[in-house]
Formats: structure tokens, sequence, C-alpha cells
């Protein structure tokens, strides 16, 4: 089962936000840690991407130089990929929220298409009962408990 985010960028009040929601599935990314830098790009992650192009330009220089033996840069290299495959759902939401996304749900759900399913369904009952409870906003009292009625 994966575990998906969901971020909209406006209000959830408004229908339109919806029509942008992006799902980010929580866990190790693949794409990250072989693609690093091409993922970075497609995610629009530029402040992590600068910190690994200065991070290459710096072992460039120190691996040239002769000060660092180049198995130690590759060493290097896989830690810092291995550590963008894991951290790339906490990249991927900080570039969304510093594009104005923010997070508003988490789904379960085995398949990416059926976690929208759900979210969406979930979303549009949400909406209906809260326009039924302002219709009969005196009607019943809403009840907390486990007894049926509010004098038992």
């Amino acid at each position: 089962m994966g575990i998906y985010s969901v971020h909209i960028k406006g209000s959830p009040d408004e229908p339109s936000a919806f029509e942008r929601a992006i799902f980010v599935r929580e866990g190790f990314s693949w794409p990250a840690f072989l693609l690093g830098p091409f993922w970075l790009i497609w995610t629009r992650a530029w402040f992590v991407l600068l910190a690994w192009i200065l991070l290459q330009i710096t072992l460039g220089y120190l691996v040239h130089e002769h000060i660092l033996p180049i198995m130690t840069q590759s060493l290097i290299d896989f830690i810092v990929a291995l550590a963008l495959g894991f951290e790339a759902t906490s990249v991927r939401r900080f570039a969304l929220e510093r594009r104005g996304f923010h997070m508003i749900d988490l789904v379960q759900d085995s398949r990416r298409a059926d976690a929208e399913r759900r979210f969406f369904s979930r979303w549009s009952m949400q909406d209906r009962s809260s326009s039924s409870e302002a219709s009969t906003v005196n009607a019943v009292p809403k009840l907390v408990g486990l007894f049926p009625s509010a004098g038992a």
C-alpha cells in the first residue's frame, strides 16, 4: 500500500483548486536515486539542485587537486544519491510549498489512480454532508459517545 499526500494551491473551498491537485507518493524514490539532478529539475527543487551542483564542483576540485581520492568521491556521490532517494518526498513537498501549494490530505491506496479516486470521492462526500448539515442545523443534535439517544 502506498501513502500519497495531496497538495493544492489555493483554498479547499474553491472547486477549481482541486483541478490542479498534486499527489506525492511517500517513500523511497527510485527516479530521484538514479537520476538525481534531472529529477530535481523535473520537480523544480532549485535550492537542492544548487546545493547538489556546488557539492559536485567542490568534489571535482578536491579530486583534481589530489586532495581526495576518486573512490571517495564515488562513495560520497552514492551516499548523496541514496539520501536524495530517501528524502525525495520531503524535497518535493518543500518545492511545492515554495510554489504556494499546501498539503490538505493523506490518502492510502495501492495505485495513484485509486488514491485519486478515493480522495475525490471523500471530498465530494464532505461537500454533500456539509450542505445537508447546513439545511438541518437545528433538526437533530449531534451525539458523541456510544449511547443511542441523548437521555439514555
